[in-house]
């Protein structure tokens, strides 16, 4: 199963225990299903762990560069999309949705209201909460 996990999924899951940390463990720990990332998604995560100050309180920048580090050995960065086609309220999230259907993956995993409550919903959006059910993830 491909899947595209967005930015709050991820950041999320470096600074808390949830469902994203759950969704994020799997595939670190067992390669239960194959991440799609490009530069831009990376670039995102990167620089709300990296340089948002009030996430100090959270995670310190050393682990936030470590789990960085790990993410970035792990994935097969693709190419970003260019120019993408406005589909969503949010035209920052356009980005995904096409990095999604060029790279025909099974599901976008996030917890963008936006993204969530997409009409089109092609492909599927599903929060972490639900893609940990789905991956029979224990709470």
């Amino acid at each position: 199963m491909k899947v595209i996990i967005d930015a709050n999924v991820f950041i999320s899951a470096a600074i808390q225990v949830g469902p994203s940390h759950r969704v994020v463990r799997e595939w670190l720990d067992n390669g239960s299903f194959e991440i799609v990332m490009c530069k831009q998604l990376l670039d995102e995560i990167n620089d709300v762990l990296t340089l948002r100050d009030r996430l100090r309180k959270w995670i310190s920048i050393e682990h936030a560069h470590e789990f960085l580090e790990v993410i970035s050995t792990l994935i097969n960065l693709e190419s970003d999309p260019i120019d993408p086609p406005s589909m969503l309220r949010d035209r920052d999230d356009d980005f995904l949705v096409d990095l999604a259907r060029s790279h025909h993956v099974d599901f976008i995993v996030s917890g963008d209201k936006d993204l969530l409550e997409w009409v089109e919903q092609r492909p599927p959006v599903i929060s972490p909460s639900q893609f940990a059910t789905m991956l029979r993830l224990n709470p």
